[in-house]
């Protein structure tokens, strides 16, 4: 096993298992909604979900590229890594999705920089962080063994 290949089979499960997170998100956000499937237009969420799965996915990439080298080459524990790289992900795209609503809608000259902070980054990633991090150990956890299984 080459570092390269080793990279290669991670980024691989690592987008599969970032499609599974995206699918977790959005089955959480249809709960929170009553099971309206048009929350995000009627929130006008979209541009925040675009830019997320683009951040969630070029994270996964990067996370991917990591857990395989340090999984098949390095020979760490999968379930600690996959972990590592599965929380590491949430709280850096809960961070950067918030900024998306605060240059969107948060500077305004009527607003205070902290209310608005407040609103639209602190809120969102509290609660990111707080319905995500379950979900992100065990789909880390799978998504460690799964880079294992694949040498």
């Amino acid at each position: 096993m080459t570092p390269e290949i080793a990279k290669k089979i991670g980024v691989k499960r690592a987008l599969q298992y970032a499609t599974v997170g995206i699918l977790i998100a959005f089955f959480f956000m249809t709960l929170l909604a009553g099971g309206n499937l048009r929350w995000m237009t009627e929130w006008n969420y979209w541009i925040n979900i675009v830019i997320g799965i683009g951040v969630f996915y070029g994270l996964a990439y990067w996370s991917g590229r990591n857990a395989g080298y340090e999984i098949l080459i390095k020979k760490k524990d999968d379930s600690k890594v996959g972990i590592k790289y599965g929380i590491l992900t949430l709280i850096i795209t809960a961070f950067l999705v918030g900024w998306t609503g605060f240059v969107q809608e948060g500077i305004e000259p009527y607003d205070r920089f902290w209310d608005s902070f407040e609103d639209y980054v602190f809120k969102p990633f509290f609660w990111i962080i707080v319905i995500g991090t379950i979900p992100a150990i065990l789909v880390g956890i799978q998504f460690g063994k799964w880079i294992k299984k694949s040498k």
